[in-house]
């Protein structure tokens, strides 16, 4: 298809749509902005091609007869079948001479107008983007940057088509479970809510998708909440959950700090009988208190006569004073007590970093018999309920690990969970640890996103505060440090030499995490410059224009440079620029980031 393959260039990337589906390329595509060619070749070979523009898909092609634009403008009423049958016709004999296509015919005999004919050219486009993410999971992709695979065929390609209002249709087509369920699965202790920023016309939903979609607005949901209250079938809903997750068109909110004010209140429990108080300090509802509706719309708590401490509440605060530790067994206590304590403790510290086969000691091979009879033995050792009174300070310990235990008898007994979770664990996210990093990773990319929205509106404390979370959250982007470095640059507080300094260091580092991180490059020219260091700060101007053409301020900076002449040694420091001259414009175009960002390093 297209160029032969001694002329293309190595593949800058390359991977399988298994581990990295065609819809996640295609947000790959948009995020980068990219300009080039996506090509997926299925076992069957069957072979596609997708050329990008500026990250938007312009023409695909499919070595299979699929999405003729004739039928396709039959198909949406803009061209009758008869006036289709003559066209062909027509066709046919001009191109015994001259290389036209069909729609600049149908153009120029007046059978379509110029508008039908876009809207044919751009559901041409979307169909055959879904029979490419229809192809099987071992299909394989490489994908040429900056290179035009389908060069001489079909119209010149100025410009592409948004793709996220093609993403729902692409997902229907898509066999995405695997995926889906392990995302969800991911956020499903938090909830969703439509994030401030989101772009919801984009996605091109219809009627029933959207009414859906107006009550995460009314209140935050979680993903098992969606499905029950949506009105869509349950696959439906937790698909529409999915797109929306991966636009970043919604905010996931931790279960510990979200309000789900028209959402009963139940009462939650600690093993020695107490009520228990959420992370973020609110208490839930002790047993037998009943809520009610305050003027607000939100539950109350009516008071209540205390319940005194259970037995096992009372040992647990005879044997430990105030603030003691209960890593270590007390004194006193008999050694095979204190031998139990200890690999509870223990067990509970590293029950999150072990895959579920290990939970169980079993072997990968194991079969669903194996972990039923597995299971039931560790339920008589570990099930807190059978821990005698003198455990009860460790029995949440013990609870913790017989919950990963259930968690992991359910997954392997159960065909579909197994296979599923197979594939996580091929992608090395078979631990609770790693998938609570990936979440880490999700609310990083979140909050930078955000951070990158209010730097352009130029709330900067807002985008300083959003940027230092997502480098607490994700320390190893480099694109949320340099940001966070030119944030700290820019208060007025931080323009002397020796904070300038300290802001190139921070920098200087984000360099060193990677050597393409194109905002580095720019933001440690621009306080190069700032101190007067002109050569350093043009070599910086021009490795992030290398790395991004399409920066506009790095060119200018260049462009400027070069027409001086070269760089200048200047006698006095230049003058520290206000906050507001270093400000950048409003809809700069940056890279975006994310955990997406990292689909090509697979």
């Amino acid at each position: 298809m297209g160029d032969p393959p001694q002329n293309r260039p190595a593949p800058a990337a390359s991977g399988t749509l298994a581990k990295t589906p065609f819809v996640h390329l295609l947000i790959y595509a948009i995020e980068k902005r990219l300009s080039g060619t996506i090509e997926v070749i299925a076992p069957d070979k069957r072979t596609a091609a997708v050329l990008f523009a500026a990250g938007e898909p312009a023409k695909a092609r499919a070595s299979e007869p699929v999405s003729y634009l004739g039928q396709v403008l039959v198909d949406l009423g803009h061209l009758s079948p008869s006036a289709l049958e003559l066209s062909l016709d027509e066709l046919a004999d001009i191109r015994l001479n001259d290389e036209l296509l069909h729609g600049q015919l149908l153009l120029t005999k007046g059978l379509v107008e110029p508008h039908e004919l876009e809207a044919g050219l751009r559901e041409q486009l979307a169909r055959r983007l879904r029979y490419i993410a229809a192809m099987p999971a071992e299909t394989t992709y490489a994908y040429y940057d900056r290179f035009d695979v389908l060069q001489g065929w079909g119209g010149d390609a100025l410009r592409g088509v948004d793709p996220l209002s093609m993403l729902w249709g692409l997902l229907r087509e898509s066999a995405l479970r695997g995926h889906i369920d392990a995302a969800l699965g991911r956020v499903s202790t938090s909830s969703l809510r439509i994030a401030k920023a989101a772009n919801l016309r984009r996605l091109g939903l219809g009627p029933e998708e959207q009414q859906a979609i107006e009550l995460l607005r009314v209140r935050p949901l979680t993903v098992s909440e969606f499905p029950r209250v949506s009105g869509l079938p349950e696959h439906d809903a937790r698909l529409l959950a999915y797109l929306l997750l991966i636009t970043k068109q919604v905010d996931v909110i931790s279960s510990g700090h979200s309000l789900r004010p028209s959402s009963p209140a139940r009462p939650s429990m600690s093993p020695g009988g107490s009520p228990s108080v959420a992370p973020g300090g609110s208490p839930s509802i002790a047993p037998g208190a009943r809520p009610s509706i305050a003027p607000g719309g939100s539950p109350s708590i009516q008071p209540k006569t205390p319940v005194p401490p259970s037995p096992r509440t009372a040992i647990s605060k005879s044997l430990f004073p105030p603030g003691a530790s209960r890593s270590k067994p007390p004194p006193g206590m008999t050694f095979d007590l204190s031998e139990r304590w200890t690999a509870i403790v223990d067990r509970a510290r590293t029950i999150d970093r072990a895959d579920y086969f290990n939970m169980l000691e079993l072997a990968r091979d194991a079969t669903r018999e194996d972990a039923e009879a597995a299971f039931f033995a560790l339920a008589k050792k570990w099930h807190p309920d059978r821990l005698p009174a003198e455990l009860t300070p460790v029995r949440d310990a013990c609870s913790r690990v017989f919950s990963r235990m259930s968690e992991a008898h359910a997954t392997l007994v159960d065909d579909e969970k197994r296979t599923r979770y197979m594939r996580l664990l091929a992608d090395g996210s078979g631990s609770p640890e790693m998938q609570e990093t990936v979440a880490r990773v999700v609310e990083g990319a979140t909050d930078f996103q955000k951070a990158e929205v209010c730097f352009k509106r130029n709330d900067l404390e807002q985008a300083e505060s959003l940027c230092r979370k997502a480098v607490r959250l994700d320390g190893t982007q480099p694109d949320y440090s340099a940001m966070l470095a030119w944030l700290i640059s820019l208060k007025r507080e931080n323009q002397t030499a020796e904070k300038v300094a300290e802001c190139i260091q921070m920098l200087d580092r984000a360099v060193q995490m990677s050597d393409r991180c194109e905002k580095a490059y720019f933001y440690r020219g621009m306080l190069n410059k700032r101190v007067g260091r002109l050569e350093s700060a043009i070599r910086d101007f021009r490795r992030a224009l290398e790395l991004n053409p399409q920066n506009i301020d790095a060119a200018r900076e260049v462009r400027l440079h070069n027409m001086r002449g070269g760089p200048r040694r200047s006698s006095t420091p230049p003058i520290a620029a206000t906050r507001s001259t270093l400000a950048p414009k409003a809809g700069k175009a940056d890279e975006k980031a994310g955990i997406l960002g990292r689909f090509f390093k697979k």
